[in-house]
């Protein structure tokens, strides 16, 4: 299994899904943002446009991304291209029974695509930073 497999897995795994990821630019995108979210934990991630290409291993202006997406503008690729992330939700078990959370307060995208802005929900911040500590334990066997 590569390290994405098992990152995937990992986060599939603690967030009760199973992504329905459209192609692989869907799929590292995503992956490469959960990771960071839950390394770094932190109230909001801010993501430039030249970090959201490094983390997806293309450019936002590819070719072949463009026909995939096609006619969309960037705007919409990347909404359309996290709409999995975005909708995402963390289960807080509890004495009293289960609460389920949304894992983004809000994402904020600018009009020029140039930054995206996570911000976390802070009744999951205590859960990611369990899951943490178990992520580390995860990578460190790869």
């Amino acid at each position: 299994m590569s390290r994405t497999e098992s990152l995937l897995q990992f986060i599939q795994n603690h967030f009760q899904t199973r992504f329905r990821f459209r192609n692989g630019f869907e799929s590292r995108l995503t992956v490469q943002i959960l990771t960071r979210l839950i390394s770094e934990h932190s109230e909001s991630l801010l993501l430039t446009r030249p970090e959201i290409e490094r983390l997806a291993g293309c450019s936002l202006d590819a070719p072949e991304l463009r026909r995939e997406y096609f006619p969309k503008s960037e705007m919409t690729l990347l909404e359309t291209a996290l709409d999995e992330l975005t909708t995402l939700s963390v289960m807080i078990v509890q004495d009293q029974g289960r609460t389920r959370y949304p894992l983004f307060r809000s994402v904020q995208l600018d009009q020029v695509c140039q930054r995206i802005v996570f911000n976390l929900n802070l009744d999951v911040l205590p859960q990611l930073t369990s899951w943490a500590q178990e992520l580390q334990q995860e990578q460190e066997r790869y």
